[in-house]
C-alpha cells in the first residue's frame, strides 16, 4: 500500500482545512488551482469532495486534508460535523453574487459555536473571489464607532479577526496564497515578515 507524502517526509504535519461559502462562488475553482487541476467555467454544484495535496510552508512541509463543502444551506448537519474535525477553515465569497457576504455570518456563528465546544479557536481565512470581473466593487459597511464607511477587509479583520485575501480562481491569482495565510495562522512561521495586503496587489495586476 502506498504510504501518505507525511509518512515519506521528514518533520511534515497533517492538516484538515474546510471550505465554505454560498453555491458558485468558486470554493472548487480555488482547490482546483491548488492542486493544479483545470478550472471548470460552468458551475458543478457540490456536495461535498474531500482532496489531499501536500505544500511547501517555509521550510517545513504540509500534508491538507480539504474539505470542499456544499453551499447550500440544506445539509447544516454535515457542516457540523465538519466543524469539529477541522484545523482552519477558508471562507469565500464573490462580488458577482452580492448576498454571498451576508452568508458568510451565518458561518462564522457556526465556527464560533464550534470553537467553544471544542475549546480552541478554529483559525478562519475570509477570501473574495473572482476578483477579475471588471466592474464590481467590494461591498461597504457602516463603522458605529468610526461614524464612517470601512471595506470589506477592514469590517473583517475588525469584526471577526480574521485575514482577508482578494483571488481569482479563474486566473489562478492568490491561490496558493490563502493557503499559505491559513498556514500562518495554523503554525506563525517565526521572524517572517507579513506580505503586503493582496487585494492591493491582484488588482494592479488584473489592470495592466
Amino acid at each position: 500500500m502506498l504510504s501518505s507524502f507525511c509518512e515519506q517526509a521528514d518533520n511534515c504535519r497533517k492538516y484538515t482545512v474546510a471550505i465554505f461559502g454560498d453555491s458558485g462562488v468558486g470554493k472548487s475553482s480555488i482547490v482546483r488551482g491548488l492542486i493544479n487541476e483545470s478550472v471548470i467555467q460552468e458551475h458543478i454544484p457540490t456536495v461535498e469532495e474531500f482532496y489531499v495535496t501536500e505544500i511547501t510552508h517555509g521550510k517545513k512541509s504540509f500534508e491538507l486534508h480539504i474539505i470542499d463543502t456544499s453551499g447550500t444551506y440544506e445539509f447544516p448537519a454535515m457542516r457540523k460535523v465538519a466543524l469539529h474535525k477541522v484545523d482552519g477553515v477558508v471562507l469565500v465569497y464573490s462580488l458577482d453574487k452580492p448576498n454571498s457576504f451576508q452568508k458568510l455570518e451565518r458561518y462564522m456563528e457556526e465556527i464560533k459555536c464550534s470553537s467553544r465546544e471544542r475549546k480552541r479557536k478554529i483559525p478562519v481565512i475570509v477570501v473574495s473571489n473572482k476578483a477579475d470581473l471588471p466592474n464590481l466593487a467590494e461591498p461597504k459597511f457602516f463603522n458605529d464607532v468610526r461614524g464612517v464607511e470601512i471595506n470589506s477587509s477592514d469590517y473583517v479583520e475588525s469584526k471577526w479577526g480574521c485575514p482577508w485575501l482578494a483571488s481569482s480562481a479563474r486566473f489562478n491569482l492568490n491561490v496558493a496564497k490563502i493557503f499559505h495565510r491559513l498556514l500562518d495562522e495554523l503554525c506563525p512561521v517565526e521572524n517572517k515578515k507579513g506580505p503586503p495586503r493582496s487585494g492591493s496587489i491582484l488588482r494592479a495586476m488584473l489592470r495592466h
